[in-house]
């Protein structure tokens, strides 16, 4: 390693790679192959809370609404009725349900940039409608349209992305009329262990400062 190069390889800890290409997925399994190291939040650590307009957050991510209300569900039907909606990891999800007219969108905030998301959607799809995922910025800023009819009651879907730019917000809109639904492990970049880091950068300096000395 040149150790003249050290200062500006200290300079990018912490900072997200732009690696992944520009691609959308509909399963786990290619998802994760194209995106690389993730993430996920299962909103497991979370205490149940009934539906309101209220933000969930936890360290990852931050889930925020201005029309459909969110809440945290510990069961199928606990705080509030699921309607056909589940966790798909532990017990817990988020649940969203807004009656008798179209959900509207929540926004999905992200502690850091990412290059990759994906979320489980659970009974979703039982009216007629679409399910419209768009990053902030970015390839996909234009939004991703998914059709959202006719699926069974109880349903799991799976939806993704990656992008070759960085992005710190997805938009998820669902058309569909009295749509009640569920989010579930919702997936970005792997965030690297802050002691991982920590130790990282402390190496680098170590080294930099040997070959100074050396000079």
């Amino acid at each position: 390693m040149n150790l003249r190069h050290l200062p500006a390889a200290f300079a990018l800890l912490g900072a997200t790679a732009a690696h992944a290409a520009d691609g959308t997925y509909a399963d786990l399994t290619s998802f994760l192959a194209a995106a690389g190291g993730t993430s996920f939040e299962s909103f497991e650590s979370l205490p149940g809370r009934s539906r309101s307009l209220a933000p969930i957050s936890t360290a990852l991510l931050t889930v925020s609404t201005t029309s459909a209300p969110i809440g945290v569900q510990t069961g199928a039907d606990t705080p509030d009725p699921g309607y056909g909606s589940h966790a798909v990891d532990g017990n817990h999800y988020v649940s969203v349900y807004l009656p008798n007219v179209p959900q509207g969108s929540i926004r999905i905030n992200f502690a850091a940039p990412t290059t990759a998301f994906g979320l489980y959607l659970t009974d979703i799809g039982e009216t007629t409608g679409q399910i419209v995922l768009s990053s902030n910025v970015g390839a996909f800023s234009g939004g991703i349209s998914v059709e959202a009819d006719s699926r069974p009651d109880g349903n799991t879907r799976f939806l993704a992305f990656t992008q070759s730019q960085a992005f710190t917000q997805v938009t998820l809109t669902v058309t569909g009329v009295d749509e009640a639904y569920g989010l579930d492990k919702v997936y970005v970049s792997a965030v690297p262990e802050p002691a991982s880091a920590a130790l990282f950068g402390l190496g680098l300096v170590g080294l930099w400062t040997a070959g100074r000395r050396r000079r």
